[in-house]
């Protein structure tokens, strides 16, 4: 009897345990939401990186995560944004001060600091910034950079990165298709750092032109895959009639690319060793999706 009194307490603690641990599940779920004011949003920015070669780093100084957000009334196509030109702020945008009618700019929380934009890549990416912002259509983001960039050929070759025009804004147009939201006044912008197109090399120095492209994990695809062997030191490129991306696999041959247009796409295994390379032809990336190649195997 005193055996089945105990088997009885236990059985009971586990379940007020588990309903307790469920509650404190949904409480905490439920603050997520609830704690974004009224007639406001909340806006996290992700960034990661389109790869380069021969660079081992490439050092980032991010110091500020501004959004744009038009707070009016009346709901505008994306084309009617064509005309917002960089540098406008809350101040104006003529002579006579009467505001811009694009919407004003909210900073969000950021992590400052130097970011190697080398390690964000095969799908990874970090969380730079997140905060609340007033209501409305997000139409920008422009991140602030300091002076601290710098570029890395190897272990032992380190370069400065000063900034081409020593302008330290680099802005993203947001469209509805390249902005992810996950509910409850909720949404997320991924950008994308072209490092390819954004460094120059001119007269025997770098210099930064940084190119942001934002996207959405729901309104693109992505393609995965692992080619072998290690010695090959290969690289992939997708590519197709309007888009071009790259990735440099990890140690162990995996690789991924996101943030494709939906479309049919030429994937092609290019080796710096002595190996043959390889094309795969006729892929399709579709919306939202994760498109799984075959293991891909580079001979000598």
């Amino acid at each position: 009897m005193k055996r089945t009194r105990n088997t009885v307490f236990v059985c009971l603690s586990v379940i007020v345990i588990s309903l307790a641990f469920i509650t404190a599940c949904n409480k905490e779920n439920s603050n997520s939401s609830s704690s974004i004011p009224p007639g406001h949003q909340k806006v996290s920015v992700t960034l990661n990186d389109g790869p380069v070669l021969n660079l081992t780093s490439v050092i980032v100084d991010i110091r500020y995560v501004e959004v744009k957000v038009d707070t009016g009334k009346a709901r505008h196509d994306d084309d009617f944004y064509d005309d917002d030109h960089e540098g406008d702020d809350n101040q104006g945008d003529d002579e006579n001060h009467h505001g811009d009618r694009f919407g004003v700019w909210d900073t969000v929380g950021v992590t400052p600091g130097l970011y190697d934009l080398v390690k964000l890549q095969n799908g990874m990416d970090t969380l730079i910034a997140t905060g609340i912002t007033q209501a409305g259509k997000i139409t920008k983001i422009r991140v602030t950079l300091g002076n601290n960039n710098s570029v890395s050929t190897d272990s032992t070759h380190h370069f400065p990165l000063p900034i081409c025009d020593h302008s330290p804004y680099v802005y993203a147009n947001i469209r509805t298709v390249s902005l992810d939201s996950i509910g409850n006044n909720q949404f997320i912008v991924h950008l994308d750092f072209n490092i390819a197109r954004s460094i120059r090399f001119d007269d025997g120095q770098y210099c930064l032109k940084p190119i942001i492209t934002p996207y959405s994990n729901n309104n693109s695809g992505s393609i995965e895959g692992i080619v072998l062997p290690a010695a090959a030191h290969a690289y992939v490129e997708v590519l197709n009639n309007s888009d071009t991306a790259l990735a440099i696999p990890e140690d162990e041959g995996e690789f991924k690319i996101k943030g494709l247009a939906p479309g049919v796409y030429s994937v092609l295994f290019k080796s710096v060793a002595l190996y043959h390379d390889t094309t795969l032809t006729n892929i399709t990336v579709l919306l939202g999706e994760e498109t799984k190649l075959p293991t891909i195997v580079l001979h000598p």
